[in-house]
């Protein structure tokens, strides 16, 4: 187990359950009936069951792709008039899986984004992705868990793979040099696809070997 204090692991055991049950299963090597239970009540209680009762009605979250759509409010979610950004469906989305929210309790909300929503970027098909890197990164590993065919966005990694094995949310504005953490969100798209196996595959070699990288994607 990784030499944690116990005090501080005594407090994120009473944290709330998204990180509890993660807490037990990678930091207190609880058996696995003990952290599933936790997970299980991930969707009922706590922050999770409150993302959740803010969906909207078409299965976004205030009523937009990567940004709050027009004619959202922020003191639905905020209790003012001051908004930001994290609110949105993607956000929403990639909070539930990481905080380990059964895809099976969101029933039919990607055919309902598919329907709802377009991406800010010349309103392209949500599940199809857009053109950064790291959207896309998030965008694949959502639609997974949500049981979407992400073939297409997968292919889209290997298509979009600067020489130099990496990746730079920046290449679209003419960027030619990989940055390390598009690279790293290009990395974690390829590892995670059941896309065309050949594609990802290729992805991780020529992402993960030695390679000159920034470290700002606006280089």
């Amino acid at each position: 187990m990784t030499e944690t204090a116990p005090a501080i692991l005594e407090w994120m055991s009473r944290t709330d359950p998204a990180l509890r049950w993660q807490v037990e299963r990678d930091l207190l090597d609880a058996p696995q009936a003990t952290w599933r239970a936790t997970r299980e009540r991930v969707a009922t209680e706590g922050m999770a069951a409150r993302l959740l009762a803010r969906q909207d009605p078409e299965g976004t979250w205030a009523r937009g792709a990567f940004f709050p759509g027009e004619g959202w409010d922020p003191s639905e979610a905020t209790g003012s008039g001051e908004g930001q950004p994290w609110v949105a469906t993607t956000w929403s989305l990639s909070a539930l899986r990481e905080w380990g929210v059964d895809a099976a309790v969101l029933g039919d909300t990607a055919d309902r984004i598919e329907r709802a929503v377009r991406w800010e970027y010349d309103d392209l098909p949500y599940w199809g992705g857009e053109v950064d890197v790291c959207i896309n990164s998030w965008t694949l590993s959502n639609g997974l868990w949500l049981g979407r065919d992400m073939s297409a966005l997968a292919q889209w990694f290997a298509d979009h793979q600067m020489a130099e094995g990496g990746w730079n949310c920046e290449w679209i504005e003419g960027s030619t040099r990989a940055s390390v953490e598009s690279t790293l969100n290009g990395l974690f798209g390829c590892s995670i696809t059941s896309g065309p196996p050949a594609a990802p595959r290729s992805c991780v070699r020529r992402g993960t070997a030695p390679r000159s990288t920034c470290w700002s994607a606006g280089c």
